[in-house]
């Protein structure tokens, strides 16, 4: 019996039965159909500002890691303390952490920073060895804290100007962020964005001491329960736990432009696929639109969130690593069956959506 268990296949797809807005999850469905899917929570926003919801074992206040959109969240913050004048698009590493002066690190810009052009690699080890064996085990591969992180960063080597998609830069970016704030980046998270805009159901927990008892356990496209994820000091790139509600919230203020630091999502540097890079953001050609978008990915958790110039936006959470980034597909469709994402035309997101950028992983 274990024998065969080992070898047999998990159902393709979405594996339960859709609840809420029952023709959102028709438009939504033939894009979500990549691989095995546990429970996954989604919200679209209509350009008139309508929001839908809908879920498969999940419903909009159901609580997932939503791995590197967090960097959007990062990037909010950069331009919000650069209107307040606490930093500069072109304020240095080292002059926020003067452990850092006279390095290579110590000379990245804020802007490189956020725009991913340092250079640095997607994640930089502190002990690849152990990282190694917590990924085996599907626990949390990140628990250096910030010292630790700043001294190791002393000897990184950088290339400024040549893009790489980092996890390590948008953490130290974070940091540096908060540091000229005078806080800890989840207190500066919670004090500039969620509260204003009213995410009363988003945190960024630090330890997995800060999870509430029944936060939902995210799982592999085999099943196997993976470990909550809190990444440590590599935190202000992935990892804040939200919900479709309050990502809804958050979506729909960013695509009117209503969030804090709301220019962020201003393109700053073209990319050779032929779109552009915002702080944090992407913006990928799709179908003829301009969309922007991020994806995020932990142990056992997927997301997307993107959004069209018209205002029309999307948001899907999943609780399993089956990426979920043909979502994007569903901005590029008519809406309401005009031929929509519930049609007979639907098809899969254009490869470029899974291309721009990568997922907050140890996968390179």
């Amino acid at each position: 019996m274990v024998a065969l268990a080992a070898f047999t296949p998990w159902e393709r797809g979405l594996t339960t039965a859709p609840s809420g807005d029952a023709h959102l999850a028709a438009e939504l469905e033939p894009f979500l159909d990549s691989g095995y899917m546990r429970d996954v929570s989604a919200a679209a926003i209509e350009p008139d500002g309508t929001v839908r919801f809908t879920g498969w074992g999940a419903d909009e206040h159901d609580q997932f890691e939503i791995g590197s959109i967090t960097k959007t969240f990062t990037a909010a913050l950069l331009s919000d303390a650069i209107e307040r004048g606490e930093l500069t698009a072109e304020t240095t590493l080292g002059e926020v952490f003067a452990e850092l002066e006279g390095t290579s690190a110590g000379d990245l810009t804020m802007e490189q920073l956020a725009t991913q052009h340092t250079g640095l690699p997607k994640s930089v080890d502190s002990a690849p060895i152990t990282q190694m064996w917590k990924v085996y085990l599907r626990l949390d591969p990140y628990s250096e804290d910030l010292p630790s992180l700043l001294e190791r960063a002393q000897g990184f080597d950088t290339d400024p100007g040549t893009y790489v998609y980092s996890n390590t830069g948008v953490a130290l970016l974070g940091h540096a962020v908060a540091r000229a704030a005078g806080t800890e980046y989840p207190q500066l998270v919670h004090d500039r964005l969620l509260e204003p805009l009213g995410m009363e159901e988003t945190i960024v927990p630090e330890s997995p001491a800060d999870l509430p008892a029944d936060a939902p356990a995210g799982f592999t496209n085999s099943g196997l329960r993976t470990g909550p994820w809190t990444l440590g000091a590599e935190a202000p790139s992935g990892s804040i736990r939200s919900t479709a509600h309050d990502m809804a919230i958050w979506m729909q203020a960013v695509a009117d432009g209503d969030a804090p630091g709301a220019d962020a999502v201003e393109p700053r540097t073209e990319l050779e696929d032929g779109g552009s890079i915002c702080y944090a953001w992407h913006v990928t050609p799709l179908d003829g639109t301009d969309i922007t978008w991020h994806n995020g990915g932990t142990g056992g958790f997927r997301s997307y969130a993107g959004y069209s110039p018209d205002g029309r936006a999307v948001v899907v959470l999943s609780n399993t690593e089956t990426s979920v980034d043909g979502a994007a597909g569903y901005l590029t469709t008519a809406p309401d069956g005009a031929g929509g994402a519930g049609g007979a035309d639907a098809q899969a997101a254009p490869e470029a959506v899974h291309a721009a950028a990568d997922d907050t992983t140890t996968e390179e």
